[in-house]
């Protein structure tokens, strides 16, 4: 009996050591911008580019995509503004992007006339968000190119 609850508590102290139970939540995203209006985007533009996700805390591709995000955040610290939108929270920001699926990311290089300019994973330009978004959970490499192109042209 006594070796069942010394194992049991060995159990849980290596469960919460290891982050498995524990206060911290698995959606905390320290480098990342939580966005709630348009003029963030603005003036992140204004240091950078910005690489762009928009989800929601149910979805687990948001969750993982979550985690790619913040090892970009932290890898591209500086040059690029790994910014996020809940599209629950923020509905309209959602519905302003034209989101149908999450997650939803896309690079942002600059605002030019009021509209954005978006990087594709060619390196080239457009004004059309949908030649230039990645929908699903994407590679963390297939990012980091496009923001590389990005990071080129400004």
């Amino acid at each position: 009996m006594k070796k069942a609850i010394l194992l049991s508590m060995l159990l849980a102290t290596a469960l919460f050591i290891s982050g498995c139970i524990g206060s911290s939540s698995e959606t905390d995203v320290k480098n990342v911008v939580p966005v709630t209006d348009m003029q963030q985007i603005n003036e992140a533009l204004e240091k950078g580019p910005v690489l762009l996700k928009i989800g929601a805390e149910w979805c687990p591709p948001c969750k993982n995509q979550d985690f790619i995000n913040e090892l970009l955040a932290e890898e591209y610290s500086g040059r690029v503004i790994v910014m996020q939108i809940d599209a629950d929270a923020s509905p309209e920001l959602a519905g302003w992007f034209n989101i149908y699926s999450i997650p939803d990311s896309c690079v942002i290089v600059n605002v030019q006339d009021g509209e954005y300019i978006y990087m594709k994973q060619d390196g080239t330009t457009t004004t059309e968000r949908f030649d230039a978004r990645f929908i699903g959970f994407t590679e963390k490499e297939q990012l980091a190119e496009t923001m590389d192109h990005a990071l080129q042209l400004r």
